[in-house]
């Protein structure tokens, strides 16, 4: 079934953030076609004749038989991830995270096709529990209990869903009926990440997005609750690395749950916020700052909304299994992240403004 060099990968949702910088270094690394599937793939600035674009829903018929039958391994990365959804479309959240992925699984395992699926560390739920219901510094991939909130606190629809899939998965590998790989990104940031609200998108999306927009248009940064709740961020290149381990390497993968993200970055999400702005500042020192504003969970989010204080990956079966250490810095990854919103937005923010902003008033003039 899995081979160390596959020959055919198919990536879906290879159009999004994280897929944009999986298929140019799948490429890269691995003499392979790659057929890159998602409704949108405008971010994807890879050209290689091994390349196939095909635009699609995974919902079109007979897309996944058809996709599943020509590839020797298939990563899925499709899901909505914006948290802003999870509870004010919590049904479109599921059918995208679990009942729309459900036939990927079943054609993977009907077609002997290789599956690294992407899951989210979302599954860990509040905060990290182990077996016995004990706190725990790390969220581990086979002793941290799955901890989700109440079914009134819609926001974990995303995580729920996410992890009834990753037993869909294990179930068929269990049974000897599918080679697989289940991944589980923590707070994954980078170039090309996400969209801003009403230039290139709708709604509300992800925090570090919700920083940048804030600070190209002169506007406070908001923190919900304070800002207090904790995350471990990665650098997407460091990530996209640890995905193509994955790929390279099947006699260790197959089988296994792999935490990704970096435990050194662990830091509030007020201090994202003040590294963030300073460093814009750096780079645009006669921009204005509107400072920061504290603002409630509901009242950003909605009702229904919960939320994990703490995500610090366990990362020691990766680094053992896969040589993955990841060493850059928050400080490090931020400049270019900054350049890459900048180049892509400031241009079109301030388009906006002037289309948005009066006719100056003209005074009368007598003849």
């Amino acid at each position: 079934m899995s081979s160390a060099t596959p020959r055919r990968i198919a990536v879906l949702g290879a159009g999004g953030f994280i897929g944009s910088h999986l298929v140019p270094a799948l490429l890269a690394r691995f003499d392979c076609s790659v057929e890159a599937i998602d409704t949108d793939l405008s971010k994807l600035g890879a050209h290689d004749p091994r390349l196939q674009r095909r635009l699609s829903r995974i919902q079109e018929p007979g897309l996944i038989d058809d996709v599943a039958r020509r590839s020797d391994l298939i990563v899925s990365l499709t899901a909505l991830c914006t948290p802003a959804l999870y509870n004010t479309d919590p049904l479109a959240v599921i059918d995208a995270s679990y009942n729309d992925l459900v036939p990927v699984v079943q054609s993977a395992a009907r077609e002997r096709a290789r599956l690294i699926h992407l899951s989210t560390c979302e599954v860990y739920g509040r905060r990290a529990l182990d077996l016995e219901g004990r706190a725990m510094e790390r969220m581990s991939e086979h002793e941290t209990a799955l901890f989700l909130g109440p079914v009134d606190r819609e926001r974990w629809t995303y995580a729920c869903a996410k992890q009834l899939l990753e037993r869909v998965i294990w179930a068929y590998g269990s049974r000897g009926e599918l080679d697989f790989t289940i991944v589980r990104p923590f707070n994954v940031v980078g170039a090309r990440m996400d969209f801003l609200p009403g230039i290139d998108g709708i709604g509300v999306p992800r925090v570090l997005a919700s920083f940048m927009n804030a600070l190209l248009r002169d506007q406070p940064l908001e923190l919900v609750d304070g800002g207090r709740q904790r995350r471990s961020f990665i650098a997407v290149e460091e990530f996209v690395e640890g995905v193509v381990r994955i790929v390279a390497r099947p006699e260790v993968a197959n089988g296994r749950i792999f935490n990704l993200g970096n435990p050194r970055n662990d830091v509030s999400i007020r201090t994202l916020a003040e590294e963030l702005a300073s460093a814009y500042r750096a780079r645009e020192p006669g921009a204005r700052f509107a400072g920061f504003r504290e603002v409630s969970a509901e009242s950003f989010y909605g009702p229904g909304y919960d939320d994990t204080s703490e995500r610090i990956p366990e990362l020691s079966q990766a680094e053992a299994l896969l040589e993955f250490r990841p060493s850059v810095t928050l400080s490090e990854m931020l400049p270019g992240i900054i350049d890459d919103y900048v180049r892509r937005y400031a241009p079109r923010i301030a388009l906006a403004s002037a289309d948005a902003a009066p006719a100056p008033q003209r005074e009368a003039v007598l003849a």
